[in-house]
């Protein structure tokens, strides 16, 4: 980067820095801006708690019915295989 690009670079970043300290720098704001921050991370945090109750509910529907399942076909397995001793006595 040129020494023009890195001048233009710092003022930029400058300019932001300084626009960012005066918005700030009034009370009002700041105290609006923290609520909204605080309001906003709420939500998310209920939005990850709701999500994370859902996917356990979820699973543990699946994980039943797949346990069902699989206790049928054991039990069937298991008739086959008493069904075949039969067949070979």
């Amino acid at each position: 980067m040129n020494s023009q690009g890195k001048f233009s670079l710092g003022v930029l970043v400058g300019l932001a820095v300084g626009a960012t300290v005066a918005y700030f720098a009034d009370r009002e704001k700041r105290t609006r801006f923290v609520e909204d921050f605080n309001s906003t991370a709420d939500k998310v945090k209920d939005s990850v708690v709701e999500g994370y109750y859902e996917a356990k509910h979820r699973y543990q529907k699946y994980r039943r019915k797949l346990k069902g399942a699989t206790e049928d076909l054991v039990e069937e397995m298991g008739e086959k295989y008493d069904e075949a001793l039969d067949d070979l006595q």
